[in-house]
């Protein structure tokens, strides 16, 4: 089902300027300071992703400049050929979370992953127009499954495995790759995507046979969640509090601006500089899916998920500016699993997988 892949690797002396940090990770101010100060980041190749609320002729421009950073890039000499196909072994050590996967390619005509999350259009071809241009991928999709029989700390330690690159990345995350050199039973019986759902619908749309993957067994999986930031709104904050308490019990917070709710049903807000917990009165359902279809249209008139005025960054990453931030608890693996078996999906930015696998550190041709 998962299977070898001939990639061209990034060669350690050049890992550190190159592998850039999770982009989901990164505000657009982060995102262009990043640019400016890393020449050679592939995100000078994979930023086509900006653009996907503009126009067809900018997705074009953008995804032709992507494929210029990455020939630039391969003729500098930044990535070494393999001979051969073959899977790897990926750890990511990052914030002292550690987190295994299998990377190899899954046939697209054959395997169809299950998705929990929706897509936006504009994304999704922004991204299709930087796969025809590019002709390859470098971010995997990361899926998973209910079985946890596959146990990568033992395949790390044993002799099945022979080290191909190990180094730091821009941002200090440690990243060891290994080729897998014994057959490996790959055969799951369902996939479920973990993340990557814009770029399983953009392969597809650019009619890529193969998708570059990376599997992660349930076990290794860290859960977070996304922050939900509102800008460009004019509202008062007594009233909206007032307005909040239709559906939940709403108190001060005296925690720091760090602190993240744990419990489902349990929200943590801010208006201005102040902090409250909102704990909903009949806490049935995602989250996720009471912020998007309750609080946001109704409290501040929002009601796309695209919307302009709203923003999402991992819960906690940073501080930031705007009139009002949304902060969930984590959702749980099994809404991921029970939500894919319904072939339903949850609102963009329901989860938040970590640490995140890394763009540029291997390409393969599709």
């Amino acid at each position: 089902m998962i299977r070898p892949i001939t990639a061209a690797v990034i060669d350690d002396s050049w890992a550190p300027a190159v592998v850039p940090p999770p982009y989901d990770g990164l505000t657009s101010e982060q995102r262009k300071q990043h640019l400016e100060q890393h020449p050679h980041s592939f995100l000078h190749v994979t930023r086509s992703a900006d653009a996907s609320h503009e126009h067809p002729s900018e997705h074009l421009r953008l995804a032709t400049e992507g494929n210029a950073a990455l020939n630039e890039l391969i003729s500098a000499g930044a990535y070494r050929e393999q001979d051969k196909e073959r899977l790897f072994l990926q750890k990511i050590e990052a914030d002292g979370v550690t987190q295994r996967s299998i990377i190899g390619a899954i046939n697209l005509a054959e395997v169809e992953p299950q998705p929990h999350e929706a897509v936006h259009p504009g994304r999704v071809q922004a991204l299709a127009a930087h796969f025809r241009q590019v002709r390859s991928m470098s971010s995997p999709v990361v899926i998973t499954s209910r079985s946890d029989d596959l146990d990568l700390r033992l395949l790390e330690e044993s002799e099945a495995t022979e080290t191909v690159t190990s180094f730091a990345a821009a941002d200090g995350t440690q990243i060891s790759l290994w080729e897998i050199n014994s057959q490996l039973e790959t055969d799951l019986e369902d996939l479920y995507i973990v993340d990557g759902h814009h770029r399983i619908a953009a392969a597809r749309e650019a009619n890529f046979r193969e998708l570059l993957v990376a599997y992660v067994p349930p076990s290794e999986l860290h859960i977070g969640s996304f922050d939900r930031d509102i800008d460009e709104i004019e509202f008062l904050p007594r009233k909206t509090i007032d307005a909040l308490t239709k559906w939940c019990d709403v108190r001060g917070s005296s925690e720091s601006e760090s602190t993240k709710p744990v419990d489902k049903g349990v929200l943590r807000v801010r208006f201005g500089d102040d902090w409250f917990w909102a704990e909903r009165k009949e806490p049935s359902g995602l989250d996720s899916e009471f912020v998007h279809s309750v609080v946001l249209p109704e409290l501040f008139g929002i009601h796309e998920a695209d919307d302009p005025r709203l923003s999402y960054r991992p819960s906690g990453a940073g501080i930031d500016s705007t009139p009002a931030t949304i902060r969930l608890a984590p959702a749980e693996l099994e809404d991921v699993f029970d939500i894919a078996d319904a072939n339903l999906v949850m609102p963009p930015k329901s989860t938040y997988f970590f640490p995140k696998a890394r763009s540029g550190v291997l390409i393969i041709s599709c």
